[in-house]
């Protein structure tokens, strides 16, 4: 068996001296060398104690523990804000989708905002009309009193604003009406059958017209007046637009060049206000006093609704067309 040195000061260990032994490691010292003369087994060499213990080692191992712990639940709280995340985004689509209908819903009630002003833009350009044809009726009618009773025009005061702005308004009504003649009533005596037989004696009259016109323009159906020795009440049309009013009147006149079975006695006019028909009915009457005068070759025509005495046409056709406007 070889001899061992020292661990300390590295010299050979002779067997007689002194030594003492590292539990840990079983390497022989000098005992002078470690200070220990009593053969202590319970002393450690230097190098096994800078040694890790295995108790510093088991907390090392459970601090990794903790920290994995630690990052597992941050992982788990980073996993529930994403969760928060991904439902504010949602959320948030949601609403972009939203104010997306809600700017298609605006853009479509701006278009029919549009659509309502051009309407009334085409009202108060129609109105216009009215006014002015109003003013012109009333010229004509003091030139032809003037002139009939060869007198200077009357002196009276005009008419009242209230009386102007009224037969205007009953204009503006009169302008989207028709008057029908000659239309045979219901055999049933109820008003709702009777309603709808007229009703569908006008649809059918409007498919026979040139363009044809659908039954949306068709706002109301009824009769005026009183039977008189079972002849038939006139009918009264009202319809959505004054266009759709001339629409008809002359397009039932070219109708009767060819005229339907069920129509030889039915006649289409205008509806007029009770002015209207005073003003028309003293045109004719000055027709027929000039004519009983001895003046030949004039006739009535209508400009604008209004009616004046010109000179005749030869084109009779033309004419009829134009009374009737």
């Amino acid at each position: 068996m070889g001899r061992t040195n020292c661990g300390i000061c590295t010299e050979l260990l002779q067997r007689d001296q002194p030594t003492t032994c590292c539990p840990k490691c079983n390497n022989l010292f000098h005992s002078s060398c470690v200070n220990d003369t009593s053969n202590n087994s319970q002393w450690i060499c230097n190098d096994c104690t800078s040694l890790p213990s295995q108790t510093s080692t088991d907390d090392k191992f459970n601090l990794i523990l903790q920290e994995l712990k630690s990052i597992k639940s941050n992982q788990s709280k980073s996993d529930e804000a994403l969760k928060v995340i991904s439902s504010s985004v949602k959320a948030l689509n949601d609403r972009v989708s939203g104010q997306a209908k809600t700017m298609t819903s605006l853009s479509q009630a701006m278009n029919t905002l549009n659509g309502n002003l051009n309407t009334v833009i085409s009202d108060v350009k129609s109105q216009g009309a009215i006014i002015g044809g109003l003013n012109t009726r009333i010229a004509a009618v003091e030139k032809s009193l003037s002139e009939t009773v060869h007198c200077p025009p009357p002196t009276t005061t005009p008419l009242a604003l209230n009386d102007i702005t009224h037969e205007i308004q009953l204009r503006s009504r009169c302008a989207v009406h028709i008057i029908i003649r000659g239309v045979p009533e219901s055999s049933v005596n109820t008003s709702a059958s009777s309603s709808s037989a007229d009703k569908t004696f006008v649809k059918e009259m409007l498919d026979k017209l040139e363009p044809k016109l659908p039954e949306t323009v068709i706002r109301k159906v009824f009769r005026v007046g009183k039977i008189i020795n079972d002849k038939p009440r006139l009918l009264k049309v009202e319809f959505t637009s004054q266009e759709e009013v001339n629409h008809v009147v002359i397009s039932f006149l070219r109708l009767r060049s060819n005229i339907p079975d069920g129509y030889s006695q039915v006649s289409i006019t205008r509806d007029r206000t009770p002015s209207e028909r005073r003003s028309i009915y003293e045109v004719h009457q000055e027709l027929r006093d000039r004519q009983e005068k001895g003046e030949s070759n004039i006739s009535i025509r209508y400009f604008n609704g209004l009616p004046k005495i010109v000179p005749a046409r030869t084109n009779i056709s033309h004419q009829s067309k134009n009374s009737e406007k």
